[in-house]
């Protein structure tokens, strides 16, 4: 198992899976991405941790720093301000999509 020594998390916000460009790794210093996608903040920033789970990272490190439900939420109204985490969202809207990149 790859050990996290460094992450960063992006939040791309709402968007149509047509119009997401991606998240890579160019220009740097992160070895690996994985981006999670759902219709919240939080299902697609847990979907992004799953996929890194699956590539061989221990993701323990991100889950120890974001152990609190209240620190994810901070980090949601941080990165999404415009998006109200308790309006459900409709299977009319776009996803939101999460990336974590890592070391």
């Amino acid at each position: 198992m790859k050990t996290i020594q460094d992450y960063e998390i992006i939040g791309h916000g709402l968007m149509w899976p047509c119009y997401f460009q991606g998240c890579g790794t160019v220009h740097t210093d992160f070895t690996d991405v994985a981006t999670g996608i759902g219709s919240s903040e939080h299902e697609a920033l847990m979907d992004a941790l799953d996929s890194l789970a699956q590539n061989d990272w221990d993701t323990s490190t991100i889950h120890d720093s974001l152990s609190q439900k209240d620190e994810v939420n901070d980090w949601i109204r941080e990165n999404f301000p415009d998006v109200d985490d308790a309006e459900p969202i409709d299977i009319e809207t776009p996803y939101v999509y999460v990336s974590i990149r890592v070391r």
